[in-house]
């Protein structure tokens, strides 16, 4: 696996007030560090990875699985060609979203709370 941050979606706030983008030591100490550990794993090996409580932690989803907020941005960003996006657990609410593609994944959206696909 490879990845990047090329298309990520970092501008302005979703509707609950996260910023979309992040600061510095959100990058270095949860985005990079978690990301760069998964560099040389494939992909069928991170969708195994399962977390204390035997949940899987990396996998993906339907674009219609996501609040209605994310989708409206997803298809603005012209990203309607893709129903499903990949999605990776950098903490216990943190999240990497984005896209897979010939094994590199273009993160498009970091989150801290799990309200792009809440659970509650």
């Amino acid at each position: 696996m490879t990845w990047c941050a090329r298309a990520a979606d970092k501008y302005d706030q979703w509707s609950w007030g996260e910023d979309r983008g992040w600061a510095s030591d959100e990058w270095n100490n949860e985005i990079a560090k978690c990301l760069d550990s998964l560099e040389g794993h494939d992909w069928k090996e991170i969708q195994a990875m399962t977390s204390d409580t035997m949940h899987l932690m990396h996998h993906d989803h339907d674009i219609s699985d996501l609040c209605d907020e994310a989708v409206e941005r997803w298809i603005e960003r012209d990203l309607e060609q893709f129903d499903t996006l990949f999605r990776f657990r950098l903490g216990n609410k943190k999240r990497a979203w984005g896209i897979e593609l010939q094994g590199h994944f273009y993160m498009i959206w970091y989150e801290r709370n799990h309200q792009i696909y809440s659970v509650d």
